[in-house]
């Protein structure tokens, strides 16, 4: 249940962590359901961080949870003569009880105490019933535990789509014993109980429609943020130059997100790896008092480096979009790769580490794009004045990233200059935003300069950016 409910917030945008399941889970365990409040903000507390967060855990919690009515459903074989009839001899006793039994408080918390025990028998006996059996008995509490039973082993919680409601709604029936039912519908016709058969008919079209409401708000729970998410996988995947204007609010908040989830995953496993392997030796050493008794453990400490990252990015024509993304996805990673200094160019290079660093990105791109950006594109130039800024501080710690076409208007591609970075730094990659079929046509220069690259590959895409960011980050820790 706890899997299915935290899918439910997953869908209502609410990040929940595998450990906070786990948390989660050991909550459900202990406090159980019999007091809705308490697991509610138990629950709350652990899922919810954020002021939104809460608004749409509280918005789910009451949906997924949703107790069952109070009332049974006004099933059409129930008598209303009777039930009148009942109620005036309920308000009958009631009022007698009231004159005769004021000072006896003690006896009505028995009573409520024994019909408390009663009924938890009850809904005992109520999971061996058949459906039609629910139904003849208005047992409302069982036809909905019924129901949560039916839609499990339908599956629907793998339920994506409004169109899949009817297709679930009978799933649910029939595991409920629709057929069942039915059977005892038609033999009721054929032995003369044509009212009663009504009734069982009358009742059995309502249960659908409560089936139906239900699956209803399942799949609108789960399915909450589909069309975002759907664009937003979509987008991941579509190439940058492609972009419509329109998608540019949803690829930044896009990218945000992703460049976190990178930042918070390499920063775990910096924080696993620092502390290395037991050594053997000094902890033995340590505990030598103990008679061998291992009370104080020693770890073999372990050096982790950050990336030390020169970056460079052709910011000329169609290339400027995939640049300005890159470039995003760095600015959103400073926490993991503090150490990259970041380049642009057209026809002449130039850094932008400090304008990065500023507190409104958008701002920054722009000053960088109107500064460096519009020139015709010259490689030879660009990577020698790369070269003239960053040359004398790489080394093998260092990863040199080329992001461009490679077009170099059949001017000088730079490779000899890259071949000094090559030959220095620890890794060269090339990323370029053109399929790898269209490499070295027409004024492309990837052969010259990827012979100088320890690494190239096409990168046009948030997936392809986020998976380069990913290698390397994994690399360096």
């Amino acid at each position: 249940m706890i899997s299915d409910f935290v899918r439910i917030l997953r869908a209502a945008d609410i990040r929940v962590s595998p450990a906070e399941t786990l948390d989660a889970a050991e909550i459900f365990e202990t406090i159980g359901f019999d007091d809705r409040s308490i697991l509610k903000y138990a629950l709350g507390q652990t899922l919810a961080k954020t002021e939104m967060e809460k608004l749409a855990f509280d918005e789910a919690f009451e949906s997924y949870f949703r107790l069952p009515e109070e009332t049974p459903p006004s099933l059409p074989f129930e008598n209303q003569e009777e039930n009148q009839h009942q109620d005036g001899e309920d308000a009958q006793d009631k009022s007698a009880e009231q004159n005769s039994g004021e000072g006896r408080p003690q006896q009505g918390t028995q009573e409520s105490a024994q019909q408390g025990a009663q009924e938890a028998g009850a809904a005992s006996d109520n999971a061996n019933q058949t459906l039609t059996e629910m139904l003849e008995n208005r047992d409302t509490a069982a036809l909905q535990a019924a129901m949560q039973q039916a839609a499990t082993q339908a599956g629907l919680a793998d339920a994506r789509l409004f169109t899949q409601q009817g297709m679930f709604s009978r799933r649910i029936m029939e595991a409920m014993g629709l057929a069942d039912l039915e059977a005892r519908i038609r033999q009721m016709n054929e032995g003369g109980e044509t009212e009663e058969a009504e009734r069982l008919r009358a009742g059995r079209a309502q249960l659908f429609e409560a089936v139906q409401d239900f699956v209803e708000r399942q799949i609108a729970m789960r399915t909450k943020n589909a069309g975002r998410l759907l664009r937003e996988d979509a987008l991941s995947r579509i190439r940058l130059t492609n972009l419509d204007k329109s998608d540019m609010k949803i690829m930044r908040e896009l990218i945000r997100k992703l460049a976190k989830r990178l930042a918070s995953r390499h920063s775990r496993r910096r924080k696993k790896a620092q502390r290395g392997m037991l050594d053997i030796r000094r902890t033995m050493r340590a505990n030598v008092a103990y008679d061998g008794k291992l009370f104080n453990l020693a770890w073999r400490r372990v050096k982790v480096e950050r990336p030390k990252l020169i970056v460079l990015c052709d910011v000329s024509g169609s290339v400027a979009a995939v640049s300005r993304f890159f470039l995003m996805f760095l600015y959103s990673l400073d926490e993991v790769m503090p150490k990259t200094r970041s380049f642009v160019f057209s026809n002449r290079a130039g850094e932008i580490t400090d304008l990065l660093q500023g507190d409104d990105l958008e701002t920054a791109m722009e000053a960088a794009l109107r500064q460096y950006g519009g020139g015709s594109t010259d490689y030879g130039m660009s990577i020698m004045d790369l070269a003239e800024a960053t040359l004398d501080s790489v080394d093998k710690k260092t990863t040199v990233m080329v992001l461009g076409d490679a077009r170099s208007n059949y001017g000088d591609p730079g490779h000899l200059a890259l071949k000094e970075f090559y030959e220095r730094a620890g890794r060269v990659i090339f990323l370029n935003p053109e399929p790898e079929t269209v490499w070295d046509t027409g004024d492309s220069e990837m052969k010259k300069l990827g012979a100088y690259c320890t690494h190239k590959q096409t990168c046009n895409s948030v997936k392809h950016v986020e998976r380069v960011l990913d290698d390397l980050l994994r690399l360096g820790g």
